[in-house]
């Protein structure tokens, strides 16, 4: 047999579950998949973003050319979907921040910058800078 002591390794720290709302909404994952989809529908917002334009809006500048025909229903389907965007990025923000009170963290740069476009977005749009 030997000699040599055995090292004894500290136990690893178990995961716990969540016991609170406010535990759920301040977990790592939380933050980091609501950030996920944030960016993703920031995407489709940027791919949307035609429908509102110049040519939807007041005709691609062709003799005749009018404004598209379902042109108030683009404008609807693009505001819905800048408010959920604007929803889900408040929402990625307010739990990295919660977290970032916690665990003292870095400040979520990224995601409070994407917020910060999508409101200017929102502000472009209701102001009808988009049309232009």
């Amino acid at each position: 047999m030997s000699s040599a002591p055995k090292s004894r390794k500290a136990p690893l720290p178990q995961a716990t579950e969540p016991s609170s709302p406010a535990e759920l909404y301040a977990a790592p994952l939380t933050g980091q998949v609501l950030a996920v989809v944030f960016g993703l529908l920031f995407l489709f917002q940027c791919m949307i973003l035609p429908l509102v334009g110049k040519a939807a809006m007041g005709g691609s500048g062709s003799p005749g050319a009018t404004t598209a025909e379902w042109a108030g229903q683009n404008a609807r389907f693009f505001l819905v979907m800048l408010l959920l965007t604007l929803l889900t990025g408040g929402a990625a923000l307010g739990s990295k921040l919660l977290r970032r009170r916690r665990d003292g963290g870095p400040f979520p740069t990224m995601t409070a910058a994407l917020l910060g476009l999508t409101v200017a977005l929102l502000l472009a749009f209701a102001a009808g800078l988009l049309k232009l």
